[in-house]
């Protein structure tokens, strides 16, 4: 229930009101000044001539506060069209684990115990959705293999797991591809950011939207790159205006670019930019808080449920 929600109204004005100061410049002016560091390509639809394999994890917690919980960790890489079986891993992550105790301790520092293991579980699911992805690709040669995320992601969590996945692809095993939905990334403020009010750098997603027609990319120059060996191409290939961003290995770059027409032919038209087989990944891997209760009730002794996993405010009476 909201309480005295003129309050909450006046909040939210205000907040309205700060936004409408960042007018956006017009698209015109905005591509002008992106063409200087980078380069607009049209993408035609093209039937797809390798197979793909798209990766992508879930996580559940099930008990309550720091350290009485546990997290289910699943990944899958799933080739389309269907070669065999999905690669699949699982991982379970607890603090009340004596070795998982051990790892947090070591990474602990200054920062709190439940940061530590927050960001444990973000590496755990990095680490297996890269295994999974590094087992797909030994199976199914020349794959064009879509991660969920961007690299700057995997490589911060998982250096070890992604350095291997990024050998092996680079050494023939296919192409590799970071498929980032929610454009975060700051890679273009500076060449666009005379045409923003003073003292805003505007991100690449403000940037960008409504600024590519349905079919076109944006390959950011090698002096804009998330790293030397990362490349970054933002592409709208459907209906909504918000882009999404590939990033991909410098080494690779030509494969990837000729790869743009069979993820634009993966993606639906009246979408919302994202390329079929990642979402079916996710439909396939997803967990639900339902499936892992019932997963702890047949694994774990109802006693020990009750004493570490259950949290009090589930006995509430009202």
């Amino acid at each position: 229930m909201l309480i005295a929600n003129e309050g909450a109204l006046a909040e939210l004005k205000r907040f309205g009101a700060a936004l409408a100061a960042f007018q956006r410049p017009p698209a015109g002016a905005v591509r002008e000044a992106l063409s200087r560091v980078g380069r607009f390509i049209p993408v035609a639809p093209r039937e797809p001539g390798r197979p793909v394999v798209a990766v992508d994890g879930s996580c559940q917690t099930i008990g309550t506060t720091y350290p009485c919980f546990l997290a289910l960790i699943q990944a899958v890489a799933l080739p389309l069209p269907p070669v065999g079986e999905p690669a699949v891993g699982h991982r379970l992550f607890s603090p009340l684990l004596p070795e998982e105790q051990a790892v947090l301790e070591a990474a602990g520092g200054a920062q709190p115990a439940e940061t530590a293991a927050e960001l444990r579980v973000k590496a755990l699911m990095a680490e297996l959705e890269l295994t999974v992805a590094l087992e797909a690709a030994g199976r199914v040669r020349g794959a064009l293999t879509l991660l969920d995320g961007g690299f700057v992601h995997f490589r911060a969590r998982a250096v070890a797991p992604f350095a291997r996945l990024t050998e092996a692809v680079a050494a023939g095993a296919g192409v590799l591809i970071g498929v980032i939905e929610e454009v975060s990334s700051r890679l273009l403020c500076e060449a666009v950011g005379d045409l923003w009010p003073a003292g805003h750098c505007p991100y690449d997603r403000e940037i960008l939207y409504g600024c590519l027609e349905v079919g076109e990319a944006f390959v950011v120059g090698p002096g804009l790159s998330k790293g030397g060996e990362t490349g970054t191409v933002f592409a709208r290939f459907g209906a909504h205006p918000q882009p999404v961003a590939f990033d991909f290995l410098r080494v690779q770059e030509d494969a990837v670019l000729a790869a743009l027409g069979m993820l634009r032919a993966l993606t639906p038209r009246d979408g919302r930019g994202v390329p079929a087989p990642v979402d079916l990944a996710d439909r396939y891997v997803r967990l639900t808080a339902a499936e892992v209760e019932q997963l702890v009730a047949a694994a774990v002794p109802a006693a020990l449920q009750e004493l570490l996993l259950t949290a009090h405010r589930t006995r509430r009476a009202l």
